[in-house]
């Protein structure tokens, strides 16, 4: 039994096609066929229904699955015991929050980088559905999301850091100094928020809704990032996670509120499908995840 053709079996399997596998993996749709024609006859059973342009796993596939995946990844780590000095290589396709991108990005990816200078780096940043959605379609290999926590039968969570989200104002505005802010009292202030549909500002919104309140921004964005100079710029007050903010309110840039009727926490999580086959590119990512950045103390 060739591990090519289970290498195959495994990709139509996560595509549900024959044509965009042989794509991925640059074969002709012919050799794809004929290596999925030869492990059914070495099986002595059919692997996949192909009915019209559909493609689905027989009842003896959907068997044969959780094999494949083991006999495939034992050779890898039989490979990877026997040349432990290979430089990893090929590609790694991450979608971001975009204050995840903003925030945790660019050093994260210095010290990626420093550590497989090989790998192609292609990110993208998305919704939490837009993620989920991707990792499904095998467009990406991670999702690196800033939500409520998602825990999904199909997603294997590889980090998990809760992460919460905290009302800011310039240092020197009216309300930094009052040792408590009520709800009532933040409709009367012009705001700078995120646009809706992101996590942490539908969190707000169905906090003030509950007690029959609701914000109008004058403004609304995406860039957590932009927003955060925006009020220390004294343009205004604004919601967002507290890791975007955390310099400048050690600096003194900013006054973060204490709203004691609305605590939202959001998690910033990775994932990967569970049928996806966690390369060396993706692992060593998931590693430096948990690994806290140089002169930083973990959480």
């Amino acid at each position: 039994m060739e591990l090519r053709n289970i290498n195959t079996f495994l990709h139509i399997a996560e595509l549900h096609s024959f044509s965009r596998t042989a794509r991925q993996l640059g074969y002709s749709q012919s050799a794809v066929s004929s290596q999925i024609a030869q492990l059914e006859a070495e099986l002595g059973a059919p692997l996949f229904d192909r009915v019209g342009k559909t493609v689905r796993l027989t009842d003896a596939g959907q068997t044969f699955l959780g094999y494949a995946r083991t006999l495939l990844a034992t050779a890898q780590q039989a490979q990877a015991a026997l040349q432990p000095a290979r430089q990893i290589s090929g590609s790694l396709r991450i979608a971001l929050a975009d204050s995840v991108c903003s925030t945790f990005l660019p050093g994260l990816l210095k010290r990626y980088h420093a550590l497989c200078p090989q790998v192609e780096l292609v990110l993208c940043t998305a919704t939490a559905d837009g993620m989920l959605q991707m990792l499904g379609t095998n467009q990406i290999d991670l999702a690196y999301t800033l939500d409520q926590p998602l825990l999904q039968p199909n997603l294997v969570l590889a980090a998990d850091v809760p992460e919460p989200v905290c009302f800011i104002a310039p240092s020197a505005h009216p309300l930094a100094g009052q040792e408590a802010v009520t709800l009532e009292e933040l409709p009367r202030q012009e705001f700078l928020l995120t646009e809706r549909g992101m996590s942490y500002r539908d969190a707000l919104d169905q906090c003030l809704a509950a007690r029959g309140l609701a914000i109008h921004p004058y403004l609304e964005l995406g860039s957590a990032a932009l927003l955060c100079q925006m009020v220390e710029q004294g343009m205004g007050l604004s919601f967002l996670p507290e890791y975007i903010v955390r310099p400048a309110l050690a600096a003194g840039r900013l006054a973060r509120l204490n709203v004691p009727d609305c605590t939202v926490e959001m998690h910033r999580q990775l994932f990967y499908h569970r049928d996806k086959w966690l390369t060396p590119q993706m692992k060593a990512f998931i590693e430096l995840v948990h690994q806290p950045a140089p002169g930083t103390a973990s959480k």
